[in-house]
């Protein structure tokens, strides 16, 4: 019993042990048969495709670039003289028309400064006739004329340096205006610097993608990779290509708000020339204005010798009527001053002020802009620029447009290159007539450089190698061989092979060879998607046999 125990101790795992072996080689063997049906059963099957068909259409060879709406006219007003604003009844986006007063300045210093010189021409045209109808007057009178030149000629002094005053400030405010824009200026042009180091890395990036591309296509026509990879890569390109129009974009951006900048502190230096020119040239009155009065109290003087000097008096009186005349003139001027009309019709894009504000000289207040006639300027590389001439069809999307697109013409091309980016601006004009288009607005800009009208069109990816690949009626394939022409964005021109409406193959998921089946799983529409095709599925074989 012993013996037999230790026997059945040692068979039963050698047992176990076969039996589970013998069973995993089954498996194997099944596993093996089954994958060699399998690859048959592939090896006959028709290979899938994408196809498209063969269409008749113009091929047009366009520039695409990237511009912004701008207005034909844009004006800020600003005013000319100091004072409290009282009346701004408009706001961005009003409408207003030309000549329409949209801005009233507190004329009571102007009135004032007008009674004050109505006065002074009146108390001036007064002396005058005094003086000469009593040009043969008593000494009494003469001293008397004498102390009043006096008393004028301290008076004059004492506004002489009180003009001088007000324009050391209106000067000391004007220069720091400039260097506020002058550090404005600063700090845009660092912003554009970052802008340009950004589009430097999209554009490598880019680079890259396409290598990679390029890659990818190489290994997929060996038959190496996926053609979900090519697409997978293709649609990588297109991010980078998008995200280089971007950073573009904000690069020219950063460079109209550098020339913003820049126009704004051309616009405070020359404010800060004019303010210093107008007050040289109050100083410059006032200080002939007691050149006069001490001429006037020197005549005065010499009327007790003689005679003739009341002559110079009367000539003195007369010229000092001019004066007090030419100070009215310019206060009835300064008054006008305190309204600021809109110089055309137009729509308010900016307001920076409100009623109270106090308004200073070349400070702007409002904003208008022409909003019937538009620009669409864009830029293009300047090695394209010959090819881009005024009167070429131009086609303009606008981003966040639901419209249709704006079919317009090249207006004007610049004549030289930007030497910062070698970028050409080339300038639309487009009409607003139902006043959806904004300035500032993003535009996509497509210009028809050239047109070949009526001719069999396929996308380029279906050429290979000089041949075509045409699906027959019964679902064989053929190859032939095609001369080829132009090429645009969709697709190149064939000039001998195929007919319209043949379907070519585009996309092959396996070798397709000449004479065999193919099933079609989808179908590339004009315009660039992708239709899929629902192919019938086969019976099974179990309900066959049933």
């Amino acid at each position: 019993m012993a013996t037999v125990r230790r026997w059945l101790l040692i068979l039963v795992p050698v047992l176990v042990l076969a039996f589970f072996v013998f069973s995993r080689v089954r498996a194997v063997e099944g596993a093996e048969a089954k994958q060699k049906a399998e690859a048959g059963a592939r090896k006959g099957a028709a290979a899938s495709v994408e196809v498209a068909t063969a269409e008749s259409r113009p091929i047009v060879q366009t520039i695409e670039a990237i511009g912004n709406v701008t207005s034909e006219f844009t004006v800020n007003l600003s005013p000319r003289i100091s004072g409290l604003i009282t009346s701004l009844q408009v706001r961005e986006g009003d409408r207003v028309t030309a000549g329409q007063v949209l801005v009233r300045i507190d004329p009571n210093q102007a009135q004032a400064q007008i009674l004050e010189s109505t006065a002074n021409v009146n108390e001036s045209r007064s002396r005058l006739a005094q003086a000469q109808a009593t040009i043969q007057a008593s000494e009494v009178q003469i001293e008397t004329n004498i102390r009043q030149a006096r008393a004028e000629l301290a008076s004059a002094e004492a506004t002489l340096q009180q003009v001088r005053k007000q324009v050391e400030g209106r000067v000391a405010n004007a220069a720091a205006t400039v260097r506020q824009s002058e550090a404005a200026l600063a700090v845009t042009r660092a912003e554009k610097k970052n802008r340009a180091a950004e589009l430097t890395g999209a554009q490598a990036t880019l680079k890259n993608e396409q290598i990679r591309l390029e890659r990818v296509k190489g290994l997929f026509e060996k038959g190496y990779v996926a053609g979900s990879l090519v697409d997978n890569a293709t649609a990588a390109v297109g991010v980078a290509e998008s995200a280089v129009r971007v950073k573009e974009g904000e690069v020219e951006s950063a460079q109209a708000d550098i020339d913003a900048a820049q126009a704004k502190l051309e616009a405070d230096r020359t404010a800060l020339t004019t303010t210093q020119a107008s007050g040289q040239a109050e100083i410059q009155a006032s200080a002939a204005r007691v050149s006069q009065l001490k001429s006037a109290v020197t005549a005065a003087e010499a009327n007790r010798a003689q005679s003739p000097a009341n002559r110079a008096n009367v000539n003195a009186l007369q010229a000092g009527v001019a004066s007090v005349e030419a100070q009215l003139q310019a206060a009835e001027a300064q008054r006008k001053d305190t309204e600021l009309s809109s110089p055309f019709s137009g729509i308010v894009t900016s307001r920076t002020a409100d009623p109270g504000t106090l308004a200073s000289p070349g400070q702007a207040v409002l904003r208008v802009e022409s909003a019937d006639s538009l620009f669409v300027i864009a830029a293009i590389p300047v090695t394209d620029a010959a090819r881009v001439r005024p009167g070429q069809p131009v086609t303009i999307r606008l981003d966040g447009s639901t419209g249709a697109p704006i079919q317009t013409r090249v207006d004007t091309v610049v004549p030289s290159a930007n030497p910062s980016d070698r970028q050409v601006s080339v300038r639309m004009r487009v009409k607003n007539t139902d006043g959806q288009i904004k300035p500032g607005m993003f535009a996509k800009v497509s210009i028809e450089i050239d047109r070949t009208e009526s001719t069999i069109v396929v996308p380029g990816d279906a050429i290979k190698e000089g041949s075509i690949a045409v699906v027959l009626a019964d679902g064989t394939t053929e190859n032939r061989e095609v001369k080829t022409g132009k090429a645009d964005a969709r697709g190149v021109q064939i000039l001998s092979g195929i007919q319209p409406g043949e379907k070519v193959i585009v996309l092959s998921y396996s070798p397709v060879k000449p004479g065999s089946k193919v099933n079609i799983t989808a179908e590339r529409l004009p315009d660039g998607s992708r239709k899929l095709v629902e192919t019938p599925k086969k019976a099974d074989q179990k309900d066959v046999k049933k």
